[in-house]
């Protein structure tokens, strides 16, 4: 059982313990229906087994432990420990390689993201974003709140260069990394790296001891709240936090309805 827990339910699916039956949803890609599926047999097994039962119970936080432990049974069936190893012996955690672990196994993102967060050297997050830069899952390991699920990322430099990048194949790393948490409050400054896995994006973050740097100390409390970003709009010259981007040309909407696409004034 993984020593960190992740709030929320993570898979959009359930179980029904009488008779035991598990739910999936049909709408999600088959990659995201086998981890449904897994997830929801290890709430079965975590309420059939006296020894699971006893463990989760007995838990400060029952309800978010048993949905971490459930991630970390459907991550390590799908993506078991001999691939992970050969996959991170060079490079350690890192979005390229989380790209390629998509590329050569059947796993969904969110399997990566729990296998990967387990493997993290020092407190961080691994996580996917969707084209409009929200949230859509989200692992964590050590201290490092996660990101919830749905909450949109643009504001973070990292996330902002991707999405400004034309070559989509590239990975972009930053040290000034940070996680927007729905209260408006960021986290401090984590050393990040993100890469595209198909429509979706990879995002490494911790605080320390970044695979992808040769020194990458802790960065302490960096953050206390810094302003919000700011865009001013080329259509009708109003100035808006940024909040969400345009599907199509990855720029911010105007709350007005304004982006940067042609496709969309």
């Amino acid at each position: 059982m993984p020593a960190d827990s992740q709030l929320g339910c993570s898979v959009a699916g359930g179980y029904r313990p009488s008779p035991p039956t598990l739910v999936v949803t049909e709408s999600m890609s088959w990659r995201r229906q086998q981890f449904t599926l897994l997830h929801e047999l290890g709430h079965h097994l975590q309420r059939t087994d006296i020894d699971l039962g006893t463990a989760i119970v007995g838990h400060r936080d029952p309800e978010a432990f048993e949905e971490a432990c459930c991630d970390e049974f459907a991550a390590q069936v799908l993506l078991p420990d001999d691939l992970i190893e050969s996959r991170l012996r060079w490079e350690g955690v890192t979005a390229r390689n989380a790209v390629e672990l998509f590329k050569e196994s059947n796993a969904s993102r969110a399997a990566i993201c729990v296998r990967l967060a387990g493997q993290l050297k020092s407190a961080g997050v691994v996580a996917v974003l969707d084209p409009d830069a929200n949230v859509t899952f989200a692992a964590r390991h050590g201290s490092t709140f996660p990101p919830a699920r749905g909450s949109n990322q643009y504001a973070n430099p990292l996330v902002r260069a991707v999405f400004e990048e034309t070559d989509i194949a590239r990975v972009i790393a930053r040290d000034n990394a940070v996680i927007w948490y729905r209260s408006g409050v960021p986290s401090d400054q984590l050393y990040g790296q993100a890469a595209w896995a198909g429509d979706r994006l990879f995002i490494v973050m911790v605080e320390y001891s970044a695979p992808w740097k040769s020194i990458s100390l802790p960065q302490g409390k960096t953050i206390e709240r810094p302003p919000a970003l700011l865009q001013r709009c080329e259509h009708c010259g109003a100035e808006f936090e940024v909040t969400t981007v345009c599907r199509v040309c990855r720029h911010p909407h105007c709350p007005k309805g304004h982006c940067s696409c042609p496709a969309a004034s």
